[in-house]
């Protein structure tokens, strides 16, 4: 149920004003952008591939040496179900994805895919840490006695943890953790976890 996947007069009708608002809006502008350039990139491949378009390369027609080749009319309309594509890319990237060392002696972090934690469901109750290795790779640990055949559980986000606020974890996963109550309800309620409050003087 995350904000990628909603129609943009739902998202204003929704979130405007909210803490999450500036978020899920950059973050739907970046799809978009995406979505042209990839779209321009591809589009004439995949069109000529699915037997869209224009086959006539009709050359037929005098033409002096130094004239140039007519140049064909590039459709601008986005290929179908690509926009889908591409928001299905983002989500993953943005709720799947770990912070990982570029490498050992820098202390910049890069956004990697790690499809073995991606396995893992979240629990508050998690039995596996990770912590990122002087390799650079992710580590991972048990973090109680764990039995053959006991699924690993992993914790996203910590109820108690800070580094991500929660309205800005409801744009990346679609939901907040410990909170069972239907977001949308807690939106329109205009809960304190979406929407600032003023200090009463």
């Amino acid at each position: 149920n995350t904000s990628f996947f909603w129609d943009n007069d739902y998202v204003d009708t929704l979130l405007k004003g909210s803490l999450a608002y500036e978020d899920a809006v950059e973050i739907r502008s970046s799809v978009t952008y995406a979505t042209k350039i990839l779209n321009g990139i591809i589009a004439p491949v995949v069109r000529k591939a699915r037997g869209e378009g224009d086959d006539s390369d009709d050359d037929s027609g005098f033409r002096f040496p130094w004239q140039p080749k007519p140049e064909k009319e590039s459709s601008n309309e986005i290929l179908d179900g690509l926009e889908d594509a591409v928001r299905g890319a983002f989500v993953i990237c943005l709720s799947r994805s770990f912070a990982a060392p570029i490498s050992a002696d820098i202390e910049k972090t890069e956004e990697r895919l790690e499809p073995m934690l991606d396995l893992l469901q979240h629990s508050n109750n998690p039995n596996i840490k990770h912590g990122n290795a002087l390799s650079g790779k992710i580590e991972v640990t048990a973090s109680v006695d764990i039995k053959s055949g006991d699924e690993l559980f992993n914790q996203y986000l910590g109820e108690e943890d800070e580094n991500m606020p929660y309205h800005k974890f409801f744009t990346r996963f679609g939901f907040v953790p410990g909170v069972v109550e239907p977001l949308a309800d807690l939106i329109a309620d205009r809960s304190t976890i979406f929407f600032p409050q003023r200090a009463s003087v």
